[in-house]
C-alpha cells in the first residue's frame, strides 16, 4: 500500500479553501488532514498535528501583507515538513523571499489543477531550497531577457541554443533564408548583442553575459 501524503492547507479565502479541499480530496495518495485561515491558526495546527508531510500555504493570508511567507518561516523552524507556497503573484522578489523563508516549491493559483502533481513531486523529491531558489531565479532572469521576442523569434532562438546552424533552422522551421536571417538579426538587436553566441550567453546568464 502506498504512503498517504498528509497535507495541511493554510488559506484565508473560503472559496479557495473549498477548491483545494475538492482537488486534494479526489487524490487517492494524499489526504487533507487540517485547514487554517491565519498565521496563528496555522502555527497552532502545526503543533497539534503530527506527521505532516506538506504544508500548502497562501502567500497572502491577510490582505496583501505577504504574511504567508512569515508563516512558512515559522513552520520551517519547528517542523521538517515541506512547504509549498500558493500564490496569485509571479513577482520574482516575492518568490525569492518565499524560498528564503524555507519553501520548497510554489504554485500559481491559476495553475490550481497542477496542485496534486506539485504536491506529489515535492513529497517524493529530496530538494535543497537554496538550489531551487537559484535555479528558479536563473530561469526567471533568462525569461526576462527573452520576454520581448515574438513567438516566431522564440522558436528560432530555441534552435540557436541547441546549436543548429542558420540553414538547419531554415529547414527545421520551413522558412526562407531571408526570413530566418531577419529574425536572427531582430533577436540580436533585442538582446543588444552582436552575434548568436553572445545572445545565448546573455540569455543563459540572465543578462550578466
Amino acid at each position: 500500500m502506498k504512503n498517504i501524503i498528509r497535507v495541511v492547507l493554510i488559506e484565508d479565502d473560503p472559496d479557495w479553501l473549498s477548491i483545494m479541499e475538492n482537488i486534494i480530496g479526489k487524490e487517492e495518495d494524499m489526504m487533507l488532514v487540517g485547514c487554517a485561515q491565519t498565521q496563528e491558526e496555522g502555527k497552532t495546527l502545526s503543533h497539534a498535528l503530527s506527521n505532516i508531510d506538506i504544508f500548502l500555504v497562501d502567500i497572502n493570508l491577510s490582505g496583501a501583507n505577504l504574511d504567508g511567507i512569515y508563516t512558512a518561516l515559522e513552520l520551517k523552524r519547528s517542523k521538517t515538513s515541506k512547504v509549498i507556497m500558493l500564490t496569485s503573484l509571479s513577482d520574482e522578489e516575492v518568490i525569492q523571499q518565499a524560498f528564503t523563508a524555507g519553501a520548497t516549491n510554489y504554485i500559481l493559483k491559476k495553475d490550481a489543477a497542477r496542485i496534486p502533481e506539485i504536491i506529489r513531486s515535492t513529497y517524493h523529491t529530496e530538494t535543497n531550497p537554496v538550489e531551487v531558489l537559484l535555479k528558479d531565479y536563473r530561469r526567471m532572469k533568462t525569461e526576462e531577457q527573452l520576454k520581448d521576442l515574438t513567438n516566431a523569434e522564440r522558436a528560432v532562438y530555441q534552435l540557436m541554443e541547441k546549436g543548429l546552424s542558420r540553414s538547419e533552422i531554415q529547414e527545421k522551421l520551413v522558412k526562407s533564408s531571408n526570413t530566418i536571417k531577419n529574425q536572427i538579426q531582430s533577436i540580436l538587436k533585442k538582446l543588444s548583442v552582436s552575434d548568436v553566441k553572445a545572445a545565448i550567453n546573455k540569455a543563459r546568464s540572465g543578462g550578466l553575459r
